[in-house]
């Protein structure tokens, strides 16, 4: 049996936008089962929690981006 805690939505939301692609809402729709409005909410919380998310019209829908800073002299 595995102690490894599951990931929080909002915790695979962070994770699917921080990619180098990003999500569109409909990719984000069938992994989180949350409607668009929902995910647009949460966008907003992760937002004023200070992370930088850009949103860019592309041919597949709406595209959301979190823009991940390395920090110089800081190790991940």
């Amino acid at each position: 049996m595995s102690n490894t805690k599951p990931q929080s939505k909002r915790a695979q939301l962070a994770k699917m936008i921080k990619r180098k692609s990003g999500a569109t809402v409909e990719t984000l729709q069938d992994h989180l089962g949350w409607q668009p409005h929902t995910i647009r909410a949460e966008i907003s919380r992760l937002r004023r929690t200070g992370l930088v998310v850009t949103c860019t019209a592309a041919a597949r829908g709406s595209v959301y981006k979190a823009q991940v800073h390395a920090m110089a002299g800081v190790d991940a």
